[in-house]
């Protein structure tokens, strides 16, 4: 019987081979290879994961599997794209499970490795901004949705760093007093 830890990786799994796959081609090792780089070397599935997801992922038409250069290569069908954009539309935004999934996650983390984490996430964040800017642009329909979003982004921005200013006064100003 599959414990609760391998339910919960295999789904993970699943989903971001969908999220990879949707970029282009993939194969295997490089799912587990980017796992591993994404989250900084804190998991890289194994093969034992990987492959049987990817097997799965096929049988159920979300993903093709073909061959090129001897190696199994697998490609998002257009059943894999509609479930990625039905996710992404009706679970991501403000999801209570993404909210709880946050939550407990940092729940298990000790105070280091919870401030590692966030300023990594933070680091990711602007990068993939910068990376994805254009594409993000394209995606709106009109330039003033566009604009309304990077406006929002702007002003979530300066709260963020308002809270941290803040955290930096409180401590500056206990510091003095000691």
């Amino acid at each position: 019987m599959e414990s609760e830890e391998g339910r919960w990786s295999r789904g993970i799994v699943f989903f971001i081979i969908l999220t990879m796959a949707r970029d282009g081609p993939i194969y295997g090792n490089q799912v587990a290879n980017l796992i591993y780089e994404r989250t900084n070397g804190a998991w890289k599935p194994s093969a034992g994961s990987i492959y049987p997801a990817l097997d799965r992922l096929a049988r159920r038409g979300l993903i093709e599997r073909y061959e090129e250069g001897g190696k199994a290569m697998y490609k998002l069908t257009d059943k894999g794209l509609s479930l990625i954009k039905k996710i992404g539309e009706g679970h991501l935004d403000n999801s209570p499970m993404m909210k709880f999934m946050g939550k407990l996650w940092m729940d298990v983390m000790n105070p280091e490795a919870k401030a590692r984490f966030l300023l990594n996430s933070i680091q990711n964040v602007g990068s993939s901004l910068e990376t994805n800017l254009k594409n993000i642009h394209s995606g709106f329909r009109n330039e003033k949705e566009y604009e309304v979003f990077l406006m929002t982004f702007e002003l979530e921005l300066e709260r963020l760093t308002k809270i941290l200013s803040d955290a930096r006064k409180e401590l500056l100003q206990s510091k003095e007093v000691i």
